[in-house]
């Protein structure tokens, strides 16, 4: 599964959905989403819990900075004057020492990474990748492949939001990629010409949102 999509997708069917019982005057679309919009954050980070365990302390963060504007929008408590500042203090604790915000990954015959506000660096070494899932939410994420060699049909779905994506192949490969854009964009410097049947295939289905992947030697 593909962790991007499953957050973005359902943020907007969530949207969709108030607007249409604003439009039949049902409730107040404005009004629910000026109180309940941090629930979004909160979700972000459920799922990169789920997603990604290895970074829960990173995805723990988000849910609590997620809680503590929802506290303050509904009018509950007032803690965002402290907590969230205490919050900004530990996110940067992480990034001088290195831990949390980004993680090395060995990868086996497929890949699962979902980063948000976050980023990873990940390489397989498998005689027999079969691809997976890379999902980015305002972070990053590389993966080396340099040492790999892609199943018969080898598959990657790349999915960015305000970050990037990087992942390299070695020469001989053909890549693939097929996908949609919006507002960003992905490169393929890798071999332009027809390899021929016989040479290793990867295929990456991406969809880049205000982002960037590059698939490169």
């Amino acid at each position: 599964m593909n962790w991007g999509r499953l957050f973005f997708g359902s943020i907007v069917v969530a949207i969709g959905a108030l607007l249409l019982l604003d439009a039949a005057e049902v409730l107040d679309a404005g009004a629910i989403l000026s109180d309940w919009w941090p629930l979004a954050i909160v979700f972000a980070g459920l799922v990169a819990i789920i997603a990604s365990p290895r970074q829960w302390v990173v995805a723990g963060l988000i849910v609590l900075v997620g809680l503590t504007f929802l506290l303050n929008t509904l009018d509950i408590a007032d803690v965002g004057a402290v907590l969230i500042p205490v919050v900004v203090i530990v996110v940067g604790l992480f990034i001088v020492f290195g831990r949390g915000l980004g993680s090395a990954t060995g990868v086996d015959d497929t890949v699962n990474s979902f980063n948000v506000f976050s980023g990873s660096e990940m390489a397989s070494h498998s005689d027999s990748f079969r691809g997976g899932s890379i999902s980015t939410v305002f972070g990053g994420a590389e993966l080396d492949l340099r040492d790999a060699m892609p199943a018969a049909d080898a598959k990657l779905d790349v999915f960015t939001a305000f970050g990037g994506v990087e992942i390299r192949v070695p020469e001989g490969w053909q890549v693939d990629v097929k996908g949609l854009p919006i507002f960003g964009g992905f490169d393929n410097v890798t071999t332009k010409e027809q390899l021929g049947s016989v040479a290793p295939r990867l295929t990456i289905n991406a969809t880049v949102l205000f982002g960037g992947m590059e698939i490169k030697h």
